[in-house]
């Protein structure tokens, strides 16, 4: 175990799968030297139940959006509720947001109505924005630059080295999960070994998206650690160095 504290910079600890558990998950969190917890937003209906987990436990910390998984079942005016319930509330970040390409998913052009209204949101409060890109990556880059002054993570990253890089000089970190723990992931594996550890966040993404160990099973925080072992041997580095620079990464990131 690294001696420094990790930050999973990406878990949706809100879901109902974790009711019935909460305080077991956040228990082996801190076993397993996890200080800090990002949780994302994907619906206006579970804002205040992000709020209200992130005030009861300081290690949490808060975001606020509009997933593009659900936009079909979101309107318009939950643009201005998002404006609303950030200044009111006062998150880490913006998001999760961004754009989904896979077939059956939301139709292109609403998608990208509520992504950029949201990257709007994000500059003018001066929030990092979460961003979700499936099959996307390029259309997600297109809309960045039009924000000159934006900056956030592509969570569970999965686009070429080159977009990585480039997503780097927009000021965007590239956020990896237990997806780097498997054999075949030879494209991820390449952009973590090649990309600057200055830019790189760890996360899990729980429930979602374990590790190659624990296929199958419900993930969480405690995971983690399969994550940074293999980005330190992927980039020939110490754990204790991928733990430390992705922490700071995270602090600078989130003002956490």
């Amino acid at each position: 175990m690294p001696a420094t504290p990790l930050i999973d910079s990406h878990c949706h600890l809100d879901f109902e799968t974790f009711d019935n558990d909460r305080s077991d998950v956040l228990r082996r969190a801190k076993d397993n030297n996890i200080s800090d917890i990002v949780i994302p937003g994907t619906e206006k209906i579970y804002w205040d139940r992000i709020s209200s987990l992130c005030k009861n436990h300081s290690q949490l910390h808060a975001c606020y959006g509009l997933h593009p998984y659900w936009i079909n079942e979101q309107n318009k005016p939950h643009i201005e509720s998002l404006k609303r319930y950030i200044e009111l509330n006062r998150p880490v970040a913006l998001g999760e947001c961004g754009l989904d390409f896979r077939p059956q998913q939301a139709e292109k052009k609403l998608q990208l109505y509520f992504f950029e209204a949201q990257l709007g949101i994000a500059e003018q409060n001066q929030l990092p924005v979460v961003i979700h890109s499936v099959r996307a990556t390029e259309t997600v880059i297109q809309r960045i630059k039009k924000f000159s002054k934006l900056r956030g993570m592509i969570h569970s990253y999965s686009g070429s080295l080159q977009q990585a890089k480039q997503l780097v000089d927009l000021n965007f970190y590239i956020s990896v999960g237990g997806s780097v723990t498997y054999d075949n992931a030879k494209n991820i594996k390449q952009v973590v070994k090649e990309i600057p550890l200055a830019s790189l966040l760890i996360e899990t993404d729980s429930p979602d998206q374990p590790d190659k160990k624990n296929k199958g099973k419900r993930n969480e925080p405690a995971y983690i650690l399969s994550t940074v072992k293999a980005i330190s041997e992927i980039r020939d580095e110490s754990v204790d160095m991928i733990a430390r620079q992705t922490t700071i990464n995270a602090k600078k990131l989130f003002a956490i």
